[in-house]
């Protein structure tokens, strides 16, 4: 047979019958491309790690930010850096805009490299640790504290599985006091401000001789518009690190007064949200050795006419702070429920339901209503609590024994020596929601006995 012309062929035909025996040519289909292999880092900067601590330091003496700072470290270790703060936003990176670096997602950060607790789980960590950004970022670093307190985690890029990282943990170390430096800084600058933030919540919570106008054009220069929808706020800790609360308080965004564990100030927008946001990131600060509580009066929406419905709005965030604190110590006492978690640590007036009714009835009065209700249980707390257990569940015994740690039928034995001292016969409803009320009001009562004494003008 005689070969074919090569050259009288077209050009696709050519390249086929050129290919080798073991080369199959596809024309117009692309070939699958292999998986992408990370191109490996480049050899790390060999910088002495003193020299750039005196580096870093003269930035830091010289009044700069976060920002000079981060560039210096990326700088010096070749990769990408990032600062997170308490409650893992990104306070300053090395890449393009901060606001484009995602940091640590709070839903997360429970899993993050493992650790359990969140972001202060995290800071309280000692030595080194590796946190994964919720954009699949991947760092390694530290816990920058200024004295204290915790300002937030320094990290420097790695890959998964990367080893010999001791050269990177002396560059971060070297870091650190620098930062803490800028820290300082900031905190006394946040704390000259709030001097005068301190003074302006003060006068919104217990009255100013100011006058309405000068007292709104106050509020305005700390970013408070007093003229929209707003709420009182109240945070508190008891916890060992006082001198750090108080600098985590000067932080809020719109000023706020401290009275020793107590802290507030005035939230508008997304009240409930807020109050979040603002508590974690105390918390962050704190550490996790106490939890801090969040509570929020009634939201005003008087358009600023009368700010004596902001003082209203502090009362009453004073009662429902006094409602957290009480839930929070009884769960702890009978070793009930997650005491670090969300509904363990935040309360806002429009959650309270009945109670929040009840807190504008005068004392006396709620007493002789508790008493005529429930007078033969108040003697026998044990029937109490399974009544107030009963109420909650519907009358679920299987719920109930779950809830106060009892066994099914000591919640029937119970519950029918409620029936016998109240007189009750098969629950009927109307004499049920009287008791149940009966009992939110008798929390209440124990909730503002234990409270710190404050002006009231139920009593």
């Amino acid at each position: 047979m005689a070969k074919p012309d090569l050259l009288a062929l077209p050009l696709p035909a050519r390249q086929m019958i050129a290919s080798p025996p073991n080369v199959i040519s596809v024309p117009h289909q692309p070939s699958r491309q292999a998986p992408a292999v990370p191109a490996p880092r480049p050899a790390p900067p060999r910088r002495d790690p003193a020299e750039l601590a005196r580096e870093l330091t003269e930035l830091a003496l010289s009044g700069n930010s976060w920002r000079p700072m981060i560039r210096a470290i990326a700088s010096a270790t070749g990769r990408p850096v990032r600062l997170l703060d308490v409650h893992g936003g990104v306070l300053a990176a090395s890449g393009p805009a901060t606001a484009e670096a995602a940091g640590l997602a709070p839903d997360e950060a429970s899993t993050a490299s493992g650790v359990v607790g969140g972001v202060p789980a995290l800071l309280a960590r000692p030595g080194f640790t590796e946190v994964t950004c919720e954009d699949g970022w991947r760092g390694r670093g530290a816990t920058v504290r200024a004295g204290s307190r915790y300002v937030g985690l320094l990290l420097v890029a790695v890959d998964p599985g990367e080893s010999d990282l001791g050269w990177l943990d002396e560059r971060v170390g070297a870091a650190l006091t620098a930062l803490a430096i800028v820290a300082v800084r900031h905190d006394a600058e946040a704390a000259a401000r709030a001097e005068s933030a301190s003074r302006l919540m003060s006068e919104l919570r217990f009255g100013s001789p100011r006058g309405h106008g000068e007292l709104l054009r106050s509020a305005a220069r700390f970013g408070l518009d007093l003229t929209v929808p707003h709420a009182a706020a109240l945070f508190y800790y008891d916890g060992r690190h006082g001198r750090t609360w108080t600098t985590g308080l000067t932080w809020i965004e719109n000023g706020a007064a401290q009275d020793g564990e107590l802290g507030w100030t005035v939230l508008t927008g997304d009240v409930e949200r807020e109050l979040a946001r603002i508590r974690d990131r105390l918390q962050g600060m704190v550490g996790p050795d106490r939890p801090v509580l969040a509570a929020a009066g009634p939201v005003v929406t008087d358009n600023g006419h009368d700010l004596a419905e902001t003082a209203a709005s502090f009362a009453e965030a004073d009662a429902v702070l006094a409602l957290l604190r009480h839930r929070h110590d009884l769960s702890g006492r009978n070793g009930r429920g997650d005491l670090s978690g969300r509904d363990a640590t935040i309360l806002v007036h429009s959650q309270l339901g009945l109670a929040g009714l009840l807190l504008a009835v005068p004392r006396g009065r709620l007493e002789a209503f508790a008493r005529a209700e429930l007078g033969p249980l108040l003697e026998r707390p044990d029937l109490l609590e399974t009544l107030a257990a009963w109420l909650e569940t519907n009358g679920s015994r299987a719920a109930v024994a779950e809830r106060i740690h009892v066994h099914r039928n000591s919640v029937g034995y119970r519950m029918n020596r409620v029936r016998e001292l109240l007189g009750l016969a098969d629950d009927e409803p109307a004499r049920m929601w009287r008791l149940h009320a009966a009992v939110i009001a008798r929390e209440v009562l124990q909730a503002l006995s234990a409270a710190p004494s404050h002006p009231d003008s139920r009593a």
